[in-house]
């Protein structure tokens, strides 16, 4: 029997890829996203994660449809430039509203679907900005960092459900969240001139990055997966910093990072 997924972020980037890529693979696919796909051959639900009753509706339509899901993967996410001084509340909550606390109510809201299926899949589209802090892009990398604690605590309490839950975690990819950050760069902030610098070289690196799919392959893989590791780095490279960022004195990681971002 064909899988059900249900992909957030399906309007562009990586979402968007991976919907493509699981129809042509025959999986069974639902569509979420704040605005509505512009190539859509699948069911779709129009939701903004940042907005909680939005959620809360959507979750419910899906409960009261009676649809079939079995893995939930979510790729939305959103993310700021500039210095955590001049972001504005309004941003910061922005930011952590999509990546993180409408994630976790749209798994409260599936649980009840997730649990009425055989060995079910949460995966969540992390980075590896969220285990490598970066600079002036700390909104970004702050709310990564709380979605694989999410993922790992998660893998604990939905066991004994049968939920399995996993983080994939890209570096510089591809896609058109480059052009979608919203940067925020006063004019008289004394960061103006190292935040251009850091933005453009986070720019930069994304468009040189890996294309979306190589991403996609990736989540695909662990949808076939009997059990999932509790994280996938993508790409041997990524996998190298990762680590080396954890057995690397802290003070050393910190001057790489000041100087390729600082």
């Amino acid at each position: 029997m064909n899988k059900t997924v249900l992909v957030t972020g399906a309007s562009s980037g990586i979402g968007e890829s991976l919907t493509k890529y699981l129809l042509d693979k025959g999986y069974l696919v639902i569509g979420l996203s704040r605005k509505k796909p512009e190539f859509v051959q699948f069911p779709y639900y129009e939701c903004d994660l940042s907005d909680i009753s939005q959620i809360k509706n959507t979750t419910n339509k899906i409960l009261n449809d009676d649809i079939k899901i079995d893995i939930l993967v979510n790729c939305a996410g959103v993310g700021t430039g500039g210095s955590i001084e001049d972001i504005s509340y309004e941003d910061l909550k922005w930011v952590f509203d999509v990546n993180i606390i409408g994630v976790i109510e749209l798994i409260k809201g599936l649980l009840p679907v997730l649990k009425k299926s055989k060995r079910s899949k949460i995966i969540n589209i992390g980075s590896v900005a969220g285990e490598i802090t970066i600079p002036f892009q700390l909104s970004y990398s702050m709310t990564k960092s709380s979605l694989h604690k999410l993922s790992e605590g998660l893998r604990i309490e939905l066991k004994p459900f049968g939920v399995d839950v996993a983080s994939v975690l890209p570096g510089d990819t591809k896609t058109g969240f480059t052009k979608n950050r919203k940067n925020i760069l006063p004019e008289n902030s004394p960061y103006l001139d190292r935040a251009n610098r850091s933005i453009n070289k986070m720019a930069k690196d994304e468009q040189k990055g890996v294309p979306a799919l190589k991403v996609v392959k990736v989540i695909e893989k662990l949808i076939r997966k009997k059990k999932m590791r509790s994280s996938t780095t993508v790409g041997f490279d990524y996998k190298i910093l990762v680590c080396l960022s954890r057995i690397l004195p802290k003070k050393l990681v910190e001057k790489i990072v000041m100087k390729m971002y600082g």
